[in-house]
Parts: structure tokens; C-alpha cells; sequence
């Protein structure tokens, strides 16, 4: 049985740390939390690795508060890909003096169907579903060397209910608040369906002195939501959410603390010209190798463009004139272990010389098709080149490389996702 003098007396010890903190502190201070890292993977999901998302969001969320608001100390319990064990990360939050933490995590299922997001406090839940999840984010401390540090919890006891209860009530209803504005941010703004706020019992929650939840972005085992959430679009989405959700949280706190801070007034930023008939991609892989745009060893990376050149396949990330996009991408592209990722400058409109031009194949098979074949989605003018024992399709004839892109989204959109641009010689693949 668990002895609810002591717990009662560190629920006072909370409660009292609280009031000491909010009378003392001059600046309101964010825990991040992304969840799991290095030999905890968290969930494996359809595009990409829970820890993997956790981080990027994390750090796109955590830069956001950083811009905008110069009174919040950020502080992230971890950057880059290491493993932390459970009590560590409530640690770093406590030896803060957080006023918030936020731990984010994805979901996975074996029912693939599941979808949505949803966002825990600290409860006794009555759910098996939480407990499903809780049991799965809790599973960590199986990995970790010392396990008897996280007490068994008796939910039948009623003495360890009362002492839970009462530790939790001190930050509850802000939790609440927080959980409920993150959940609103996703479904009203971000279009997501939201599996609504819930109570659960993690250990990442528990024994924090300061309003806490824990945010499941989404089911990465679901195929599309997992490959939003592993997208560039979908990562960035999700941090915008949480971070609008925080400044209305912050608004309401210093509301609460009677600081009367002007409305926050997005700094002009100096108007960055775009690049003029020039392009800028990211080069994060050159092989001779060949992989498809789902294969993992492009770490989750979504909208690829492949371009054969010669024995080599050269995969790029990203499209964009503006060179601070550019810098982003690249970053982006960094934190996936890509370390030797470069931004690599092409001219729109510079034609090849000569014979040269830009084919896309988009077909490969041991057997011999004629042009206009059904197989071929409506692409005529195919040209079959042998290789070997195998023909490989292609389309288009274009001198330019913006012409060749403007055919390969056309060929992928007749369902084609794996097509990439190929150069030439006359009609010889160079």
C-alpha cells in the first residue's frame, strides 16, 4: 500500500514550489519534450520513425517561441537523436522551474485504420484505449538500467488515489486548458480530426511541477496520416498548431499574473527578392543504387525528385527561389542524418547542348510493350530502351530542366510515383 503521508507531503512540496515560483520568476519557461531518441525509436510508422518526427516538430515549434516571444526561456530536453530515460526529461522540467511542459509524441495502432490527434494530462483513466497508449509511451523504462525508480501505482487503493488525485490538482486545470487549445489549434486550423483531450497515466507526466500534457500528433501507422506527419508540409503544420496554441496559453497567463503586455506585433520582415529563373533543390544523396520514394533509406523524406545521370542516381529534396527556404530544407534535411546534403543551384532555363535532353522513365519491365499499350495511362510517343534482359519506358523530349519537371509531375499524376528524370544522348540514356 502506498503511504499517503508521504505523498501528501510532496503534493504541499508542489503546491508551495508553485507559488514560490510565480512570485520570484520574471520569465515564463517552456519545457520541450520530443519524445523518445537514439535506441528508443518510439513507434515505426509508414514514412518515417516516431522519434524522428518528434524531434523535427519540436525544434520547428521551439524556434517559433524563440522569434516571437524574447520573455520565454525554451528549453529542450533533448536536440538531437539521444536516448533520455523517463525521470530525466520530468527532471530537466523541474530543475527549470517550468511553468509548462509539453511532451510530443506519435501514435501507432495494429488497427491501421486509426487516425487523428489527441492530447493527455495526468489522470486515472478508465479507458482501455489510454491505457493502451500510456502502456506504450510507458514502455521505455524497459530499456532504461534502474527501474525501480518509477513506483507501482495501485488504481483499487484508495489511499493511492486520494494521494494521486490531490498531487495532480495543483496543475489540472491548466493543463486541461493547454490540452484543450492544442486540440482546438489541430481540428479548427489544421483541418485534423481530433480524438479530443484525455487522461492517462505517464510517468513523463508524473511527479511535474507545472502544467504538463503529452501530445500524440497523429497514427503514423496509418498510411496517410503517417505520411503527412513524415512530410515536410505536415511537420511544419503541426508546429504552427502547437505554437498558436501556446501564445493564446501565455496570453492568458501573464492575463492571470496582471502583466499587461502590448498585443504582439509580428516584426516587419525585410522582403527577400526571389531568385530569377533559377531554382533551388536540395542534393542529400548520390548512389548508383536505386530506391523508391517510400524506401527507408530515404528517412522518411517525401516529395523526392531522382535524376539518373549516367551510372549514378542523384536524389533531390525540396523546390524553392527563396534562399532562406533553401537554408531550411537543407537544415530539415541535416536532421535526418543526410550530413552532406548541399543546396545546389539550377538554371531554369539553360538548355543541354547538342543531342542532349531530359527523358522520363517511368516503366520497367521484362516485357515488350508498343507505344499507346493501356499500360502506359494515356502517355504516347514512348520511347523502349533495352537494358540487358529489361526495357525501360520513357517519355517526353525536353532541353530544359524546368520543361522536364512540369513532364514528370504529369507522368507521376497518371500514377506513375516512382518516375524519375533520366539525361540523354540522341535517344541513348548517357
Amino acid at each position: 500500500m502506498i503511504n499517503i503521508q508521504k505523498y501528501l507531503f510532496f503534493a504541499m512540496m508542489l503546491l508551495f514550489s508553485s507559488v514560490s515560483f510565480a512570485q520570484k520568476k520574471t520569465n515564463f519557461v517552456v519545457v520541450l519534450d520530443a519524445g523518445h531518441g537514439g535506441k528508443d525509436a518510439g513507434a515505426r510508422g509508414v514514412a518515417d520513425l516516431e522519434k524522428n518526427i518528434a524531434l523535427d516538430v519540436v525544434l520547428r515549434f521551439g524556434s517559433m517561441i524563440e522569434k516571437n516571444h524574447p520573455d520565454v526561456k525554451v528549453v529542450y530536453t533533448r536536440k538531437t537523436d539521444v536516448f533520455l530515460e523517463l525521470y530525466e526529461r520530468t527532471r530537466i522540467s523541474n530543475d527549470n522551474k517550468a511553468n509548462l511542459f509539453i511532451s510530443v509524441h506519435c501514435n501507432a495502432a495494429k488497427n491501421t485504420s486509426a487516425y487523428g490527434t489527441e492530447t493527455f494530462v495526468m489522470g486515472l483513466n478508465r479507458m482501455s484505449e489510454t491505457d493502451e497508449v500510456s502502456r506504450a509511451e510507458n514502455s521505455v523504462i524497459f530499456l532504461e538500467k534502474d527501474q525501480t525508480r518509477y513506483e507501482k501505482f495501485n488504481p483499487k487503493d484508495p489511499e493511492a488515489v486520494i494521494a494521486f488525485e490531490i498531487m495532480n490538482a495543483a496543475y489540472k486545470e491548466q493543463s486541461i486548458r493547454f490540452a484543450d487549445l492544442v486540440e482546438t489549434k489541430f481540428s479548427k486550423e489544421q483541418g485534423r480530426h481530433s480524438r479530443g483531450v484525455k487522461q492517462a497515466n505517464f510517468h513523463v507526466l508524473r511527479g511535474n511541477a507545472s502544467p504538463s500534457v503529452l501530445v500524440e500528433l497523429g497514427f503514423i501507422s496509418n498510411q496517410e496520416e503517417g505520411t503527412y506527419l513524415a512530410s515536410n508540409e505536415g511537420k511544419q503544420a503541426s508546429s504552427e498548431s502547437l505554437y498558436k496554441a501556446f501564445k493564446e496559453f501565455k496570453r492568458e497567463f501573464d492575463r492571470r499574473s496582471g502583466i499587461n503586455a502590448e498585443e504582439e506585433k509580428p516584426k516587419p520582415k525585410p522582403v527577400e527578392k526571389p531568385l530569377e529563373g533559377k531554382i533551388l533543390k536540395i542534393k542529400f544523396l548520390e548512389t548508383t543504387l536505386k530506391y523508391t520514394v517510400t524506401a527507408p533509406q530515404l528517412k522518411g523524406l517525401t516529395d523526392v525528385e531522382i535524376v539518373q545521370d549516367g551510372t549514378k542516381y542523384i536524389y533531390y529534396y525540396g523546390s524553392t527561389n527563396l534562399q532562406s527556404r533553401a537554408d531550411e530544407l537543407l537544415n530539415s534535411v541535416k536532421r535526418k542524418g543526410f550530413n552532406r546534403a548541399e543546396i545546389v543551384e539550377f538554371d531554369l532555363n539553360k538548355k543541354l547542348e547538342g543531342q542532349k535532353n531530359y527523358r522520363v522513365l517511368f516503366m520497367s519491365s521484362n516485357k515488350k510493350y508498343k507505344d499507346r499499350d493501356d499500360r502506359f495511362n494515356g502517355l504516347s510517343n514512348v520511347l523502349r530502351v533495352k537494358s540487358g534482359g529489361v526495357f525501360n519506358y520513357y517519355y517526353g523530349t525536353d532541353k530544359t530542366l524546368d520543361t522536364a519537371q512540369k513532364t514528370l509531375e504529369s507522368v507521376q499524376k497518371k500514377g506513375f510515383r516512382n518516375a524519375f528524370i533520366v539525361t540523354f544522348n540522341g535517344e541513348e540514356p548517357m
